[in-house]
């Protein structure tokens, strides 16, 4: 970046040259990591509410493409918790994996958020301490107990929960984690 200050008094009185250009190190943006944990259980099929995660899931990752930050989806299902895609650079590929998830069974909820931090921390280790990490719940709540609030910089559950009237567990684990709460159906 160009600091002008700096250049106008290195001209001083003469036409300016480029050897008066005084340049600013300008320090790069810590590096970001989205994680995605997605709830692909059997209630999650109810009334669209897979489909409208997915797209959720989808808008996040164009997002981190566009501004060239990694990203790390998971998914919670009756077939376990599974890494669909590491830590690394979002791209828009990974809309074809997301489109492709299929829900059904119960919520492995914390295993799938207990590997997220495991994730996150050895991606911390590689890219150093000004690294910011932001996790994504997208899930109704709909699991016998509240999991342990996940060790993320940001937290931000996107809740699914559409029932009327609602359960209200994953508003609670937001108020309980401090962190922030969208309704699904808000989103934009």
């Amino acid at each position: 970046m160009l600091d002008w200050p700096a250049t106008l008094a290195r001209k001083g009185p003469r036409p300016l040259r480029p050897a008066d250009l005084v340049w600013r190190a300008v320090p790069p943006e810590p590096a970001c990591l989205h994680v995605i944990v997605l709830d692909a259980s059997g209630s999650m099929l109810r009334r669209g509410r897979l489909a409208r995660a997915k797209t959720v899931a989808l808008l996040l990752v164009q997002r981190a493409a566009r501004r060239d930050q990694h990203v790390a989806l998971l998914l919670a299902s009756g077939y376990g918790a599974q890494v669909l895609q590491p830590p690394a650079p979002a791209r828009r590929a990974l809309g074809v994996t997301v489109r492709a998830v299929r829900g059904g069974g119960g919520t492995p909820l914390t295993v799938a958020l207990q590997r997220a931090e495991t994730l996150a921390q050895a991606w911390t280790r590689r890219f150093g301490g000004r690294a910011r990490r932001v996790l994504w719940l997208l899930t109704d709540g709909q699991v016998r107990q509240e999991p342990p609030r996940p060790a993320f910089e940001v937290c931000v559950v996107v809740d699914a929960d559409d029932d009327q009237p609602a359960l209200g567990q994953a508003r609670q684990w937001a108020h309980h984690w401090q962190a922030h709460h969208v309704a699904l159906n808000d989103w934009n």
